[in-house]
């Protein structure tokens, strides 16, 4: 192993995170070594314990700089969004449009095999990050089925408002996943455009909204003034 160059400390912190991201995508939290993670980051054992004195530590810092910066995006949108059918319109069709609409960068795709990672071990890290930005988006969605309802805008036997945003998730969810690799796991013969459009009707409906209030807030696309 070449002998680490000299940075400062936060930098270094920064890259020896980024290195274990990637290891921790291969091999997951249990099947990784602390010499595994210091080959990865061009650094000595030594001088990985004296930035992070555990895997656990350095795990927890990757948690911590994934989720700060997905829940502080998805947090700042929530915070100006009264409860409203317009609004719950908005929420459904803006998070398919993130997830389903383009290409992720490095970066959140990176968030994203961590997550899928988790799933296939210890799930701790995908349990914390539904618990950050999701969790917010869930009860924001809770917010605007109530008021929905309140409004006459849903079926008379809607789902659950505390299920019908999850549903939801796990559903852009699994659509995002197959849409993962460069060659998508399913072709479904449409556009991206057309399959965010397509996807958010199904979850609309399923959610209880009726054809009147569907027709009113996005097909006439009312719901693009919350922007």
């Amino acid at each position: 192993m070449k002998t680490a160059t000299k940075m400062p400390s936060e930098d270094r912190r920064a890259s020896i995170v980024k290195a274990a991201q990637r290891v921790f995508v291969e091999k997951g939290f249990y099947r990784t070594t602390t010499r595994e993670l210091a080959e990865a980051a061009g650094v000595s054992e030594a001088l990985l314990f004296r930035h992070f004195p555990s895997k656990e530590a350095l795990y927890s810092a990757i948690q911590v700089s994934c989720f700060k910066k997905e829940g502080s995006e998805i947090n700042e949108k929530l915070l100006l969004l009264e409860p409203s059918t317009s609004a719950l319109v908005f929420l459904v069709h803006d998070l398919i449009s993130h997830v389903v609409g383009g290409r992720p960068e490095e970066e959140h795709r990176t968030f994203i095999q961590l997550l899928l990672r988790s799933l296939m071990d210890e799930g701790e890290f995908a349990r914390l990050a539904v618990q950050g930005g999701p969790f917010h988006w869930v009860q924001k969605v809770r917010e605007c089925i109530k008021a929905a309802k309140a409004a006459g805008d849903l079926v008379d036997r809607p789902a659950k408002a505390d299920l019908g945003g999850w549903f939801v998730h796990e559903l852009i969810t699994g659509i995002m996943v197959h849409m993962l690799p460069s060659v998508t796991v399913i072709d479904h013969g449409i556009t991206r455009k057309e399959l965010v459009e397509q996807a958010a009707l199904f979850c609309l409906r399923g959610i209880g909204m009726t054809e009147k209030a569907i027709r009113r807030y996005f097909a006439s696309k009312d719901y693009c003034r919350i922007k």
